[in-house]
């Protein structure tokens, strides 16, 4: 039976390979607007059918939008929101939140109509009316509490970071309900409370796109140099993830002295936990005594290949949450702003001052080199002058 099933699958396949033919949904299609619309459209999968991918990487044609062209686009995804295609319209508000400067606010509004506060990066355009009103329903709604937690934190003006000040000196009664107090929440959008009270942003809001290839100005950035030091958990050696001037996303408005510094990794340790660097006085990096060893690590270390030298450089910025969501249709290679997670938020402590340490640049491992997932996040603290890495993957 299994060669009989083998030999019918692999009939099936050829049968398929010799009869499938190519659809061009976008074939004398000009408007932008139309394009996106069909981009987005939701369609059933035809093994006989090879969709031809439209040339142009979809956040670019967003980021080309006219004034006239953004507010049909915003008035389409509200309309499919209020329908039974809402996950579409959810959808196409993530990239407008994301990749332009479009009000989404009647878009924000229709989904809280509906009870419907996911996706939430989307709340940091909202409106204070808005807030005001997911403020209210907090109180009340236990079904829909995390993720108005989440879109208030996104939010995150002075009134809720007010709030979830309030929240930490004096717990709300429904806090046992949650697995993390409510004022944690502000991770997961950038940002926590400091011992004063105010906002802390955990990311820089200078950002710029990492594309594959290689440095174009070795002397101000390179990503993936090897090291001569050796890790001494797995004895493999170590890798330096960035080689960076600290002026390229402002460290010089925030008192960092070295004019270069480099962000240390072993690229087997970081995959079980994170691994801290701390900087001398000319920004090298050296292994933190303060690392603590992963409970587990692999046996076949000798079996793992190493990440590609030199792999990416710095192109065009882009506004902070350009990639701030991992189901957004962009690449996720970036220095400065917003992190991806793709599991939950995870700034590591720096092991000096136990503060919050602030995230750095971000490689996306599927994009430096194929058949690969995973993303590798550099983090600094500047007050300590200590770096760290950690990895995350679906």
């Amino acid at each position: 039976m299994p060669c009989a099933q083998a030999a019918a699958r692999k009939e099936r396949e050829e049968y398929i390979r010799k009869n499938r033919r190519d659809l061009d949904l976008y074939d004398g299609i000009t408007d932008p607007v139309e394009i996106i619309k069909i981009y987005h459209a939701p369609r059933n999968y035809d093994p006989f059918i090879n969709s031809i991918p439209y040339p142009i990487p979809i956040d670019q044609l967003y980021i080309r939008l006219s004034p006239e062209q953004l507010d049909r686009l915003t008035q389409y995804a509200c309309g499919l929101v209020d329908s039974d295609q809402h996950r579409n319209g959810e959808q196409i508000t993530r990239c407008l939140a994301a990749f332009t400067k479009a009000n989404i606010n009647g878009i924000l509004q229709t989904l809280v109509d509906h009870n419907i506060f996911w996706p939430s990066m989307p709340f940091h355009k909202a409106s204070s009316e808005i807030r005001d009103a997911l403020i209210a329903r907090v109180e009340t709604d236990s079904k829909n509490r995390n993720h108005i937690l989440l879109a208030l934190a996104w939010i995150g003006d002075h009134r809720v970071v007010d709030l979830f000040g309030h929240w930490r000196h004096h717990p709300p009664n429904w806090r046992n309900s949650l697995y993390i107090p409510p004022e944690d929440y502000s991770r997961e959008a950038g940002w926590e409370i400091s011992s004063d009270g105010q906002r802390r942003n955990l990311y820089f809001q200078k950002c710029f796109h990492l594309k594959k290839g290689k440095s174009e100005s070795p002397d101000g950035f390179v990503a993936i140099t090897p090291r001569e030091d050796i890790c001494p958990w797995c004895n493999s050696r170590l890798t330096n993830l960035f080689d960076l001037r600290p002026s390229l996303i402002g460290f010089h408005e925030i008192g960092m002295s070295p004019d270069r510094f480099q962000i240390l990794t072993c690229e087997v340790c970081t995959d079980f936990g994170p691994i801290f660097g701390t900087l001398n006085k000319n920004g090298e990096g050296h292994w933190s005594p303060m690392n603590l060893k992963p409970e587990y690590l692999p046996n076949d270390i000798e079996n793992w290949g190493r990440l590609p030298q030199d792999c990416l450089f710095v192109a065009e910025p882009r506004n902070p949450f350009f990639a701030a969501d991992q189901f957004l249709p962009t690449s996720f290679s970036q220095m400065g702003g917003h992190p991806t997670w793709i599991q939950n938020a995870d700034y590591p402590k720096c092991p000096g001052c136990s503060k919050t340490m602030m995230f750095l640049a971000q490689i996306a491992h599927e994009e430096i080199e194929d058949f690969s997932d995973g993303t590798f996040y550099a983090f600094i603290c500047t007050s300590c002058q200590v770096t760290a890495t950690v990895y995350q993957q679906t």
